[in-house]
């Protein structure tokens, strides 16, 4: 028996959510080949982790997130502390609140969604600090909506910058490179939409 074969005999007790780890290899541009040959697997278990018809050993996960650069707990689905009651689930206040010490960090998220890191919608609300902006370029399948609730966001998108005024709002696709700055005086705060989920 070879090692790819008896690893995916073993690969049977941890619970994941494949999309997320699909998705994890498309945003850093790996065929389904290349990882698995990165992770020593075959590259059809790789197939069966990201449809969810095999659960990763401890070993395999670890690899995997490091070849991804996404960590392990954001591969596997946890309870989030809200629990739908019915199918629905209400949010109080706080959940949109800037946390202690958030207000000197330059970028602070609170992640809404999804609730246990299986949902296909992600939303964030975005702080950004006066004179922040995010480092890098991102580009990745999906869809992108901002809406901004307090001062104002540059979203740039293909080189071409955007103003996102309190009150508006941007859509767009998330494959087209794209990154956001704060280059006013006072702090931005909005919703950030995607689907599927980001890391």
């Amino acid at each position: 028996m070879t090692k790819p074969q008896k690893e995916e005999k073993q690969a049977s007790t941890i619970v994941h959510h494949g999309k997320r780890l699909r998705h994890a290899r498309l945003l850093k541009g790996y065929t389904l080949k290349q990882l698995a040959d990165i992770v020593k697997c075959s590259e059809s278990m790789l197939s069966k982790l990201e449809n969810s018809r095999l659960s990763p050993s401890l070993a395999m996960l670890g690899r995997i997130s490091a070849a991804v650069d996404v960590p392990v707990p954001d591969l596997l689905i946890q309870d989030d502390g809200y629990s739908p009651v019915d199918g629905v689930t209400l949010f109080p206040s706080s959940r949109f609140e800037i946390q202690p010490g958030d207000d000197i960090i330059d970028v602070a998220f609170n992640r809404i969604l999804p609730l246990d890191r299986s949902g296909l919608l992600q939303l964030n609300m975005l702080h950004v600090q006066p004179g922040a902006e995010q480092s890098r370029t991102l580009a990745h399948e999906g869809e992108e909506f901002i809406f901004v609730l307090e001062g104002a966001l540059d979203v740039i998108i293909e080189d071409r910058q955007y103003r996102v005024a309190a009150s508006s709002g941007i859509f767009f696709s998330s494959t087209m490179n794209h990154r956001y700055a704060n280059n006013g005086d006072a702090v931005a705060r909005a919703f950030w939409v995607n689907t599927p989920p980001t890391m």
